[in-house]
């Protein structure tokens, strides 16, 4: 028997005879006699209490003796006293899991909360993950929530048709769960969810059809149909559902991805020592990887990629460097473009408006000449745009983002391999180059950093995984430092924005690829590390967040590249 075994024994052994006990706590009628100090020990809830010099109305002392009443059924201060005097906890299910939770909320026991959290991660399943999720979101746990809010995205279809579901008090909770891109349900299946939603509980719910219609961003004409064809008799003939229908119409029907297609990050390269031609794809509703046709040409290494919608444009890279193909996600197809008009490698290649936009780089035939000039291609006509304009300062392996109309470089190289340290962007409606000599880069992303858009805000992300927010005030840019993210120091990784979020993907750590995913939230500064991992570890790749059509997603792709 270990030191602490023999001393928790020796505890409870005190405790069932009475011994040297100073405070009795009452759960109803049922009186347990303790010891304050070692209620204080593992509670600062009990250590404030015994410390205060003033009593409280649930406390009374009798011939020297502490009495407390407890806000406890029996069965509830058993279990916790058992826990605080052996440090053992045996629970029957996840209901006590988190009744335990809620109570070393409630007196502050650390070990208690981290022993029903394990507890509960364990035991994550479509069964619990809308209680547990409920719990999290009311606790501010923010690693239960997020990985609970995975289990209800992959199995919306069944939970939402859960009583578990339909008996979430709080509209909020409901209104968010609602509104999440990457629910693995058809549209019409997220809709009867928040109608059932509300039906459950007309009365008490029907204030909030409008917020429910809104968060459900789906066609009007499916909720009318929906609501007169389910059994939803309350909902249908209520003044407040056909009010909150007219104004949906009035604020006009949401465009969004149609119901057949998929939000995706695409991942294409890192192969250093062999063909780059392979694509493949995560489905975020199907929360998995899957392969998707190979690249016609193989473009080496040091090539650039883009994304709109269901479009993924490839170009340059080492070699011949003038190579520009299109992948449709809708077609599930690959077509050559006109070549580049500058062979290029190491360049940022971007797109907005219609046009995808080819910035700095060098030849790949003579690695010391910089390719200065900017070149814009028209994807509706199909045609590279004939006047060229050119960057103030030749640059290759830049940070690089866009945001609306504007292509943003931080950092890279210039030549002779020294950092670039001012700030240029690309206006592409107005056809202007800008360096920024106000704007200076911070040193942790003059080089080998990440951009991305998230909601509008620009993000550059170092190798240690500093934050650094793009602001503008009167015109002026500068950089605001952020909170950092968890499981940095990494570099190689590939960034894309996802449901308001910054996703991570894979890179090395500590010298060696990793396949892991992350997610990071902006407001509250936090990161979590996804359940999904990459089919395979790997760094220096290209990423880009797309559309692809459902019924492509067939070749799951597990440990490795299938050939499609």
């Amino acid at each position: 028997m270990s030191y602490s075994e023999d001393l928790a024994d020796g505890l409870q052994k005190l405790r069932g005879s009475q011994k040297f006990c100073d405070v009795v706590l009452i759960a109803e009628d049922t009186e347990f006699y303790c010891h304050k100090v070692v209620l204080s020990a593992l509670s600062e809830f009990f250590e404030t209490m015994f410390d205060s010099p003033f009593k409280e109305e649930d406390e009374s002392e009798v011939n020297g003796e502490c009495r407390k009443r407890m806000a406890l059924d029996p069965v509830q201060c058993a279990t916790l006293l058992d826990f605080m005097y052996t440090g053992k906890s045996e629970w029957a299910d996840v209901d006590d899991a988190i009744d335990m939770l809620h109570l070393s909320q409630q007196y502050q026991i650390r070990s208690l909360r981290e022993q029903s959290l394990q507890y509960l991660y364990q035991h994550i399943s479509s069964e619990y993950c809308v209680r547990m999720w409920e719990v999290a979101k009311l606790l501010e746990l923010k690693e239960l929530e997020e990985k609970t809010s995975t289990i209800i995205s992959k199995e919306f279809a069944l939970v939402s048709s859960t009583d578990l579901f339909y008996h979430i008090s709080r509209p909020d909770f409901v209104i968010e769960l609602l509104k999440k891109t990457d629910l693995n349900a058809h549209k019409e299946t997220i809709a009867k969810a928040g109608l059932r939603w509300i039906e459950e509980d007309f009365e008490g719910r029907k204030d909030y059809c409008y917020d429910i219609l809104e968060a459900l961003q789906t066609r009007r004409s499916l909720l009318i149909n929906l609501a007169s064809e389910a059994n939803f008799p309350n909902l249908h003939n209520s003044p407040e559902f056909k009010d909150a229908l007219q104004r949906y119409r009035e604020r006009g029907d949401v465009t969004s991805p149609g119901l057949d297609l998929e939000e995706c990050v695409v991942v294409m390269g890192g192969n250093d020592g062999g063909s780059n031609q392979s694509l493949i794809c995560f489905g975020f509703r199907h929360k998995k990887w899957f392969t998707l046709p190979p690249i016609p040409h193989d473009p080496k290494v040091n090539f650039s990629i883009c994304t709109s919608r269901c479009k993924l444009y490839v170009s340059g890279g080492f070699g011949n460097g003038q190579g520009f193909y299109e992948y449709d996600g809708e077609r599930n197809a690959w077509r050559a473009l006109p070549n580049l008009l500058s062979p290029r490698q190491n360049h940022c290649m971007a797109c907005s408006s219609g046009k995808v936009v080819l910035l700095g780089g060098t030849d790949p035939g003579n690695t010391s000449n910089f390719v200065n000039e900017i070149d814009v291609y028209d994807t509706a006509r199909n045609v590279w745009c004939e006047s060229r304009t050119t960057l103030q300062q030749a640059v290759r392996s830049s940070a690089y983002c866009v945001l609306e109309s504007k292509v943003f470089l931080f950092g890279g190289l210039r030549a002779g391999g020294k950092k670039v340290e001012k700030l240029q962007y690309f206006d592409i409606e107005k056809g202007y180059s800008v360096q920024d000599q106000w704007c200076t880069i911070p040193e942790a992303i003059q080089s080998q950093a990440r951009a991305v858009a998230v909601d509008r805000t620009i993000i550059v992300i170092s190798q240690k995984g500093e934050l650094f927010q793009l602001k503008n005030d009167r015109g002026f840019y500068f950089f605001d430092k952020k909170e950092g993210m968890r499981y940095f120091p990494r570099k190689g990784f590939g960034v894309c924005p996802f449901d308001g979020k910054i996703l991570i993907v894979g890179g090395e750590v500590n010298y060696a690829k990793t396949k892991d995913m992350l997610q990071h939230k902006l407001d509250d500064g936090f990161t979590f590390e996804m359940e999904e991992k990459m089919p395979f570890s790997s760094s220096n790749f290209f990423v880009g967040h797309m559309y692809v059509k459902r019924a492509h997603l067939s070749y799951e792709c597990k440990d490795q590249v299938q050939i499609v």
